[in-house]
């Protein structure tokens, strides 16, 4: 480092010692003296390699627009640094300005793709001065194995300062003809430069003629003219019509002479074709989109997807490199660690001009991941997803995914599969029956589960609707109650679907529930470990779940559902007896569903569809308190929890087949009173498990009772068969139906409803 100094200082004082860099006027020339080029041509009122200049058009658009992406610091716990040694280096560093350094590396690596980074003047072993140089100005030397061992680097005057391996960093990239050197888009430029140059003469002469066809003047056969007339009619030829400016000029011949055009050929006339093209090669070797050098037309696409194109197929690559070199040519190189520097919060950052979380910046989750790779603590990152034309990318993919929400895909996932600038939300998991609704996640984790609560003490199942004898005192012919079994099952048969619903989505319900017990109990026991039989409450209290969220989510589960079904039984009683079909059946259903007697069975469900889970909480409460008081280990209050969810997972077929034959026969009722029917009669479905009081309702009011007036069933007063206001003993599991008996003169018998078709 000291004899690096001395080198330095000496040929400072000198008054023609620059660097070439600081020398040549601009990247211009140190191109032209690499493509040979400088020299030739000067003084021509054309330059001879005008095509150069898309070199250097797509050298600085590169250079300008990585300027415009800001560096970025961060630590590897998600902050922002905004002082301390390396920011100052890099921001605040009077010697080297950011954007200087910048500049010269990128111009350099576009070029040649090799550019190094020399250490001139630091303090301690932090750096305080780099020099950035290109190929032309140093040189590697390797010792006899192929190893750098030292660099040269080349003044002006030609005088040689030796540098050390330590105080130099090498950018480049992959040559296979010089392992010492990159291998850049220079060479290759040559060749459509050279080619260029060639077209730039033909059309300069061309031009020079007036951009028109070759003329000749020939005479008639026999005249002959002497010299002094040729040259007499060259002359005033060429001062009358000759030249550009005179091109398109009328053109009088005299003296018998005869005009014709000499013609070019299409090769000839293609010439400005091959400059376009060559102009479309330069644009290619260094990465920018031909539209974005103004070789398109079309100013839509040149500002839409060509810059998008340019940013992430050429900036994007070229910036990750160079914050590739700045963490391990500067940062890590120079120790500079997240302790010495001052950062905050990316919420708190003033330097961020994006919402976008670090989560959601492609380019800064790539830096993370390297410097987790390579146990860094601080790194640098460019902030590309602020530009510009990458946040119209994003928007443009936003609206393209966003419509997925209305095909019921979760917005989480369309995040994810989008790569979307936005975060993660609570509900962003939850499947939707239609945008702006109800989760379908509701509907399937909670079923339509407890409309009636319990209808036998929490744990036992019926099989049937009870498990009394039939009735010895009901008599009925074989004949007619064959007739009544077919109706029956024909009509189960309709709501049957939907039952099969509601008992998958009560399992999935009570799964989940399991499942979240269960590590909500895994959780607290781990925090409070050997303290478990102390810390009983608590623990109870951390286990159990919310019961306002979980009620909350049944009774709009019990909404959408009971509407489903008891729209079924409204069509029913609609379609068969006032015979309404199409538009005026939708219509009349439309109506019926806002009758009174529909929002007063969705009330009372609602109401005791609670009490599931309230049983649920305390009988999981209190299998906690017996195992935790018992001094169980978490396997053991892992098992209890899973047998009381267990034991409800049971209950499904009861839950399912009570709330669906309920809401289809709150439906039918309700379609009962829009058709106008008079009398209504019970079907029950006269097997082994029907309830005795279920028999007993079907002869006792065969005949038929007014629409108004309650079936007396049991020590319960029902409107119809599983009517939400009645006992779970009289309605859970209940599968009868009710059948109107007259309708507006018109009688309907058990033939009528066996031609009837109930799945409307």
């Amino acid at each position: 480092m000291l004899i690096l100094l001395k080198w330095l200082k000496k040929f400072a004082k000198q008054k023609d010692f620059t660097l070439p860099l600081s020398k040549l006027n601009s990247l211009w020339d140190l191109g032209l003296d690499v493509l040979g080029a400088k020299n030739i041509g000067r003084g021509r009122p054309r330059h001879p390699y005008s095509q150069v200049g898309w070199v250097w058009l797509c050298v600085n658009t590169i250079i300008d627009v990585c300027n415009s992406i800001q560096l970025m610091l961060s630590t590897g716990d998600d902050k922002i640094i905004e002082a301390g040694p390396a920011y100052d280096f890099l921001f605040n560093n009077p010697e080297m300005k950011l954007t200087d350094l910048l500049s010269q590396t990128i111009g350099f690596y576009v070029l040649f793709r090799e550019v190094y980074w020399i250490t001139i003047e630091s303090k301690g072993i932090a750096p305080t001065k780099m020099l950035v140089v290109g190929p032309n100005q140093i040189t590697p030397v390797p010792n006899r194995y192929g190893a750098v061992t030292e660099y040269r680097l080349m003044t002006n005057q030609g005088t040689v300062v030796p540098l050390f391996v330590d105080d130099v960093h090498v950018i480049k990239n992959f040559n296979p003809d010089n392992p010492y050197r990159g291998a850049g888009p220079m060479t290759a430029g040559e060749l459509a430069i050279s080619t260029s140059y060639q077209a730039e003469q033909f059309n300069e002469s061309t031009i020079a003629n007036g951009a028109r066809l070759g003329v000749v003047l020939t005479a008639p056969a026999g005249v002959k003219l002497t010299e002094e007339e040729v040259r007499l009619l060259k002359a005033q030829f060429a001062q009358e019509h000759g030249g550009s400016s005179k091109a398109g000029k009328t053109f009088l011949a005299s003296g018998g002479l005869d005009v014709k055009t000499v013609s070019q050929t299409m090769a000839d006339l293609q010439m400005v074709d091959l400059s376009r093209h060559n102009a479309n090669t330069i644009c290619s070797l260094f990465g920018v989109p031909p539209e974005v050098a103004g070789l398109a037309t079309e100013a839509q696409y040149s500002h839409g997807p060509a810059t998008q194109r340019f940013i992430l197929y050429c900036i994007a690559p070229i910036l990750s490199i160079i914050a590739d070199s700045i963490n391990s040519g500067i940062i890590d190189k120079y120790k500079f660690q997240a302790g010495k520097n001052k950062a905050v919060p990316f919420s708190e950052s003033k330097r961020t001009c994006s919402r976008q979380s670090l989560s959601s910046r492609l380019h800064y989750r790539q830096q993370k991941l390297k410097a987790i790779q390579s146990r860094k603590d601080v790194f640098a990152w460019f902030d590309i997803d602020s530009h510009p034309a990458i946040q119209e990318m994003l928007r443009l993919r936003a609206e393209k995914m966003m419509p997925y929400i209305d095909k019921g895909v979760p917005l989480n996932q369309i995040i994810d599969a989008g790569d979307l600038p936005f975060e993660h939300v609570p509900w962003g998991d939850d499947w939707w029956i239609s945008m702006g609704q109800v989760p379908a996640s509701y509907i399937m984790e909670g079923g339509i589960e407890a409309v009636t609560g319990p209808s036998v003490p929490e744990g036992e199942v019926e099989e049937g609707e009870g498990k009394s004898a039939v009735a010895k005192d009901i008599v009925v012919k074989k004949d007619d109650e064959r007739q009544r079994l077919r109706i029956w099952r024909r009509w189960t048969s309709s709501w049957l679907r939907i039952e099969n619903e509601y008992k998958s989505a009560m399992r999935v319900l009570f799964i989940r529930q399991r499942r979240e017990l269960t590590e909500k109990l895994k959780k607290a026991y781990d925090e409070f470990g050997g303290k478990a039989v102390k810390d009983t409450d608590r623990i109870i209290a951390r286990v159990v779940f919310d019961l306002q969220k979980e009620n909350n989510k049944i009774k709009v589960i019990n909404k959408t559902f009971f509407e489903k079904a008891s729209e079924l039984g409204i069509r029913q009683t609609l379609s068969e007896v006032a015979g309404l079909a199409g538009d005026g059946l939708d219509e009349a259903v439309k109506r019926t569903k806002l009758s009174p007697i529909q929002r007063r069975a969705i009330q009372t469900s609602a109401h005791k569809i609670s009490k599931v889970n309230a049983t649920t909480q305390t009988r999981v409460a209190r299998q906690l308190r017996t195992g935790l008081e018992a001094g169980e280990g978490l396997n053991e209050l892992t098992k209890r929890i899973t047998d009381v969810l267990d034991g409800n997972r049971k209950r499904s077929q009861l839950i399912a087949r009570t709330q669906t034959g309920g809401a289809v026969s709150t439906g039918r009722h309700a379609g009962m009173q829009t058709a106008g029917v008079e009398l209504k009669s019970w079907l029950s479905a006269r097997d082994k498990n029907v309830r005795p009081s279920h028999r007993a309702a079907e002869t006792k009011y065969a005949a038929g009772i007014p629409l108004g007036q309650f079936f007396e069933v049991g020590s319960d007063r029902l409107m119809y068969p599983g009517d939400p206001s009645g006992s779970a003993a009289e309605i859970a599991n209940c599968r009868c139906m009710e059948l109107a008996v007259s309708a507006a003169g018109k009688s309907f018998d058990l033939d009528f409803y066996e031609k009837v078709n109930f799945e409307v």
